[in-house]
């Protein structure tokens, strides 16, 4: 599984952002390493559990009454950010979950940008939001986003379908053959195909293997076309951006 180091999973659901959250992180720190968790080994069974050392939460802390506070601070951040240099106890994966990541304020967001940016390899960062664009956009580029919304993988956007389907199926003359009639399209019209495919993909990884799309090849297409999105954004030609997603989407 290509695992990115960093997530953002955005939903107006709490209780759905926490189950794609902890799913995910299960899937990180499980034995096998596969793209999904096999649900059965030591680690999966901890994580389950809800007693997994190196699965840890970031919330906002109460007052001495017990009332929560209005936002996570940068003291919280830096405690993360000096915590994550030790070693992960048990699994190979050491994965911070964010809850509320939107209450982040903007001191503490700038201090999760700095690990965000150089992590150590073995760090998993997941940040729990209503909508990706109340982060930074700085700590939004660095993070690969998973939408949990009722816009996420329409069945009748045939075009996103066929477009992973393809990048799924392994052919490379395909994928290549399907990209270059791509490349007709203006950036506006690339621009509706790339997003209904990071939100097929987004929809893929929360459904995990019922989507027919494992979800470790969800996430690294959802890298893929993430990029492609953010370089349309940068004004890069849309048949350079094809291009590029025909060589690296295989």
């Amino acid at each position: 599984m290509n695992k990115s180091h960093a997530y953002i999973i955005s939903s107006q659901d709490a209780a759905v952002r926490e189950n794609t959250a902890l799913e995910l992180a299960q899937a990180m720190v499980c034995d096998r390493g596969g793209a999904e968790a096999c649900g059965v080994c030591a680690q999966c069974r901890r994580a389950l559990a809800g007693v997994h050392p190196d699965i840890i939460f970031i919330d906002r802390l109460t007052d001495d009454k017990g009332k929560r506070r209005r936002e996570i601070y940068v003291d919280q951040i830096r405690g993360m950010s000096a915590d994550v240099w030790v070693r992960p106890q048990q699994s190979d994966r050491k994965v911070y979950i964010i809850r509320e990541a939107n209450l982040l304020n903007q001191a503490a967001q700038n201090a999760a940008l700095k690990i965000l940016e150089e992590p150590p390899a073995y760090a998993v960062f997941i940040l729990c939001v209503n909508s990706a664009e109340e982060l930074l956009p700085t700590v939004r580029s660095r993070c690969v986003e998973i939408r949990e919304s009722g816009t996420v993988c329409r069945a009748e956007n045939k075009e996103a379908e066929e477009l992973v389907d393809t990048a799924v199926s392994g052919d490379a003359a395909a994928l290549c053959e399907y990209c270059w009639k791509c490349e007709t399209l203006d950036s506006e019209k690339s621009a509706e195909l790339i997003e209904s495919c990071r939100a097929y993909l987004s929809g893929a990884i929360c459904r995990g293997a019922s989507s027919g799309v494992s979800r470790g090849e969800a996430v690294r297409l959802l890298g893929v076309f993430d990029i492609a999105a953010e370089y349309l954004r940068m004004n890069v030609g849309a048949k350079h951006v094809w291009g590029y997603i025909s060589v690296s989407a295989i």
